[in-house]
Protein backbone atom coordinates (compact mmCIF):
# COMPACT_ATOMS: atom_id res chain seq x y z
CA UNK A 1 0.00 0.00 0.00
CA UNK A 2 1.19 3.53 -0.62
CA UNK A 3 0.51 7.06 0.50
CA UNK A 4 -0.12 6.31 4.16
CA UNK A 5 0.60 9.01 6.72
CA UNK A 6 0.82 9.09 10.51
CA UNK A 7 -1.51 11.22 12.63
CA UNK A 8 0.81 14.22 12.17
CA UNK A 9 0.58 13.93 8.38
CA UNK A 10 4.12 12.61 7.92
CA UNK A 11 4.49 9.95 5.19
CA UNK A 12 4.89 6.40 6.48
CA UNK A 13 6.74 3.74 4.52
CA UNK A 14 5.16 0.34 3.90
CA UNK A 15 7.94 -1.12 6.04
CA UNK A 16 7.16 1.12 9.03
CA UNK A 17 3.41 0.60 8.70
CA UNK A 18 3.89 -3.16 8.55
CA UNK A 19 6.18 -3.13 11.61
CA UNK A 20 3.59 -1.19 13.55
CA UNK A 21 0.81 -3.59 12.48
CA UNK A 22 2.94 -6.64 13.27
CA UNK A 23 3.74 -5.42 16.80
CA UNK A 24 0.14 -4.42 17.45
CA UNK A 25 -1.28 -7.73 16.21
CA UNK A 26 1.21 -9.59 18.40
CA UNK A 27 -0.30 -7.80 21.41
CA UNK A 28 -3.72 -9.22 20.40
CA UNK A 29 -5.17 -5.87 19.45
CA UNK A 30 -8.15 -5.34 17.20
CA UNK A 31 -7.39 -3.24 14.13
CA UNK A 32 -10.06 -0.67 13.34
CA UNK A 33 -10.56 0.48 9.76
CA UNK A 34 -12.79 3.34 8.71
CA UNK A 35 -13.35 5.66 5.76
CA UNK A 36 -15.21 8.93 5.41
CA UNK A 37 -15.68 11.46 2.63
CA UNK A 38 -16.49 15.10 2.05
CA UNK A 39 -18.26 16.24 -1.12
CA UNK A 40 -17.20 19.52 -2.71
CA UNK A 41 -18.39 21.12 -5.95
CA UNK A 42 -15.64 19.65 -8.15
CA UNK A 43 -14.27 16.74 -6.13
CA UNK A 44 -15.02 14.31 -3.34
CA UNK A 45 -12.26 13.78 -0.76
CA UNK A 46 -12.02 10.29 0.72
CA UNK A 47 -9.87 9.44 3.74
CA UNK A 48 -9.26 5.94 5.10
CA UNK A 49 -7.87 5.17 8.54
CA UNK A 50 -6.13 2.23 10.17
CA UNK A 51 -6.48 2.75 13.94
CA UNK A 52 -4.64 0.82 16.65
CA UNK A 53 -6.32 1.32 20.03
CA UNK A 54 -4.46 1.07 23.34
CA UNK A 55 -7.00 0.37 26.11
CA UNK A 56 -4.46 1.06 28.85
CA UNK A 57 -3.70 4.58 27.60
CA UNK A 58 -7.22 5.03 26.16
CA UNK A 59 -5.76 6.40 22.94
CA UNK A 60 -5.54 5.29 19.33
CA UNK A 61 -2.49 5.50 17.12
CA UNK A 62 -3.58 5.78 13.53
CA UNK A 63 -2.53 6.03 9.91
CA UNK A 64 -4.50 7.61 7.09
CA UNK A 65 -4.51 7.95 3.33
CA UNK A 66 -6.46 10.36 1.16
CA UNK A 67 -7.91 10.39 -2.35
CA UNK A 68 -9.51 13.18 -4.36
CA UNK A 69 -11.98 11.97 -6.96
CA UNK A 70 -14.27 13.78 -9.37
CA UNK A 71 -17.48 14.72 -7.56
CA UNK A 72 -19.99 13.91 -10.32
CA UNK A 73 -20.95 10.36 -9.33
CA UNK A 74 -20.52 10.98 -5.59
CA UNK A 75 -23.38 13.47 -5.46
CA UNK A 76 -25.49 10.32 -5.08
CA UNK A 77 -25.26 9.48 -1.36
CA UNK A 78 -25.50 5.71 -1.90
CA UNK A 79 -22.63 5.74 -4.40
CA UNK A 80 -20.51 7.82 -2.01
CA UNK A 81 -21.18 5.51 0.96
CA UNK A 82 -20.56 2.39 -1.13
CA UNK A 83 -17.17 3.79 -2.16
CA UNK A 84 -16.34 4.47 1.50
CA UNK A 85 -17.18 0.85 2.33
CA UNK A 86 -15.20 -0.41 -0.67
CA UNK A 87 -12.11 1.56 0.40
CA UNK A 88 -12.40 0.22 3.95
CA UNK A 89 -12.76 -3.34 2.70
CA UNK A 90 -9.75 -2.89 0.43
CA UNK A 91 -7.68 -1.70 3.39
CA UNK A 92 -8.92 -4.47 5.67
CA UNK A 93 -8.21 -7.10 3.03
CA UNK A 94 -4.67 -5.79 2.54
CA UNK A 95 -4.06 -6.16 6.28
CA UNK A 96 -5.60 -9.64 6.37
CA UNK A 97 -3.59 -10.76 3.33
CA UNK A 98 -0.39 -9.82 5.14
CA UNK A 99 -1.51 -10.82 8.64
CA UNK A 100 -3.99 -13.71 8.45
CA UNK A 101 -4.41 -13.75 12.25
CA UNK A 102 -5.39 -10.09 12.44
CA UNK A 103 -8.74 -9.24 13.99
CA UNK A 104 -10.27 -6.36 12.04
CA UNK A 105 -13.35 -4.29 12.72
CA UNK A 106 -14.67 -1.97 10.00
CA UNK A 107 -16.33 1.26 11.07
CA UNK A 108 -18.93 2.63 8.67
CA UNK A 109 -20.27 6.17 8.57
CA UNK A 110 -23.95 5.27 8.41
CA UNK A 111 -26.67 5.73 10.99
CA UNK A 112 -29.58 3.59 12.06
CA UNK A 113 -31.87 6.21 13.59
CA UNK A 114 -35.09 7.17 11.85
CA UNK A 115 -33.57 10.57 11.00
CA UNK A 116 -30.53 9.10 9.22
CA UNK A 117 -30.46 9.39 5.42
CA UNK A 118 -28.19 6.33 5.28
CA UNK A 119 -30.36 4.06 7.44
CA UNK A 120 -31.80 2.25 4.40
CA UNK A 121 -28.30 1.07 3.48
CA UNK A 122 -27.68 -0.74 6.77
CA UNK A 123 -28.68 -4.27 5.68
CA UNK A 124 -26.77 -4.07 2.41
CA UNK A 125 -23.60 -2.75 4.06
CA UNK A 126 -23.88 -5.26 6.90
CA UNK A 127 -24.17 -8.16 4.45
CA UNK A 128 -21.28 -6.92 2.32
CA UNK A 129 -18.88 -6.46 5.25
CA UNK A 130 -19.86 -9.60 7.14
CA UNK A 131 -19.86 -11.57 3.88
CA UNK A 132 -16.23 -10.47 3.43
CA UNK A 133 -15.51 -11.89 6.89
CA UNK A 134 -15.19 -8.72 8.98
CA UNK A 135 -16.94 -7.37 12.03
CA UNK A 136 -18.38 -3.88 11.74
CA UNK A 137 -19.80 -0.97 13.69
CA UNK A 138 -21.95 1.98 12.62
CA UNK A 139 -22.69 5.36 14.19
CA UNK A 140 -22.31 6.20 17.03
CA UNK A 141 -19.74 3.42 17.57
CA UNK A 142 -17.85 3.92 14.29
CA UNK A 143 -15.13 6.06 15.81
CA UNK A 144 -12.38 5.29 13.27
CA UNK A 145 -14.57 6.75 10.52
CA UNK A 146 -14.81 9.87 12.71
CA UNK A 147 -11.01 10.05 12.67
CA UNK A 148 -11.12 9.69 8.88
CA UNK A 149 -13.51 12.64 8.77
CA UNK A 150 -10.74 14.88 10.20
CA UNK A 151 -8.70 14.21 7.05
CA UNK A 152 -11.41 14.79 4.41
CA UNK A 153 -11.10 18.57 4.61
Amino acid sequence: MINWHDADGKPVTDHDLNLSLKDYIASNGIIYVGTDSMLYSTNCNFASVIALYDPVLNVAKYYFKKQKLDSKIYKNLQVKIMNEVSLSLETAQYILDNYPDAVIEIHVDIGTSSKSKTRSMFSHVKGWIQGAGFDFKVKPNAWSSDIADWHTK
